[in-house]
C-alpha cells in the first residue's frame, strides 16, 4: 500500500499502524489499552482485528517533539533567531 494511501485512511490496520508510526505492534496494543493511544479490536472484523485511529498516532508522535530549554531559548534571542 502506498503512503499516500496510508495518508488518506482515517483508521489503520495493526501492520499499517506499526509501519506508519514506527513502533511495534504489540507495544501498539499495549499503548491503546492504556489509553495513550485510539485502538481497538474491530468488531465488524471477523478475526477481531485490531485498527488504529491514525490522528491519534500522529497526536501522540506530536507529543514527543521537546520543546526548547530556556538556556536555548536565550541563546536563539542572542543570535536573532526567533523560535
Amino acid at each position: 500500500m502506498t503512503t499516500d494511501l496510508i495518508n488518506m485512511k482515517r483508521w489503520l490496520p495493526l501492520k499499517q499502524a506499526a509501519d506508519y508510526a514506527h513502533i511495534g505492534r504489540h507495544r501498539l496494543i499495549v499503548m491503546a489499552k492504556e489509553g495513550i493511544i485510539k485502538g481497538f479490536q474491530d468488531p465488524d472484523d471477523k478475526r477481531n482485528a485490531w485498527i488504529f485511529d491514525r490522528l491519534s498516532l500522529d497526536t501522540y508522535r506530536d507529543g514527543q517533539i521537546s520543546s526548547p530549554t530556556a538556556r536555548e531559548k536565550a541563546l536563539a534571542i542572542m543570535k536573532g533567531v526567533r523560535i
